[in-house]
């Protein structure tokens, strides 16, 4: 082998030294790259993240219509009031259901326990031209029991007048953001029994029990419990 030869054979052997000491490997996830780094005469594998690549967590929607209300609580009513972005003349519907005696206290108070479906107590609040709402007085039973206390607006059980007022012009009552499904039975043969629409919450403790008389409650969103 000439001294020529010879050169050219130690230049090719080091830039292959070269190129297979460092060798990109793209997957098909554009977000992760394997880098193979030759150290102390050993190949290893190095993962490189690229943050960019990275989906990041898909913000919540925000609701379309937002109500906040609390109820004072005595021995034998409850008193609720909020404010709310509805439009005026807007009417909210609040609904008292009993928990079943055997439902555990644990249960109750992370909602997990189903009461039943007969309501013990309801009313209609028609919101006014400052946004604010408010009960007469729900009735409380006077045996001790916990409820289930729920505060709904269903836009699809609203006057067509208003539905109009809810939404643009070409937009579609049943696409406002925010809504979840809610169980609404209805005698109207016409309605359906579960409905799209914006609920807040709170347990009802017995009179007896801490919480269950003379103080004022925060209704809550299920995202919140």
């Amino acid at each position: 082998m000439t001294k020529k030869n010879r050169l050219r054979f130690v230049f090719i052997w080091m830039m292959l030294s070269l190129l297979t000491a460092c060798r990109l490997d793209f997957s098909e996830d554009k977000s992760s790259v394997r880098q193979m780094v030759k150290k102390d005469g050993k190949t290893e594998i190095v993962d490189k993240v690229d943050k960019e690549g990275q989906a990041s967590p898909q913000k919540k929607e925000e609701p379309s219509y937002t109500f906040d209300a609390a109820v004072t609580l005595d021995s034998t009513s409850l008193q609720l009031k909020g404010k709310t972005t509805l439009p005026p003349d807007a009417v909210l519907y609040a609904r008292l259901r009993a928990y079943p005696e055997d439902a555990s206290l644990d249960d109750i108070d992370d909602y997990h326990a189903e009461p039943y479906m007969k309501i013990t107590s309801e009313e209609y609040m028609a919101v006014k031209a400052d946004g604010t709402f408010q009960s007469d007085e729900l009735e409380r039973m006077d045996f001790p029991q916990r409820y289930l206390l729920e505060l709904i607006f269903a836009p699809t059980r609203a006057e067509e007048s208003l539905q109009q007022k809810l939404v643009k012009e070409g937009e579609s009552i049943e696409d406002l953001a925010g809504m979840t499904e809610i169980d609404l039975p209805s005698r109207n043969e016409f309605f359906e029994d579960v409905v799209p629409g914006y609920i807040k919450r709170v347990n009802i403790m017995e009179a007896a029990e801490p919480k269950g008389d003379g103080v004022t409650l925060e209704l809550v969103s299920v995202d919140e419990e």
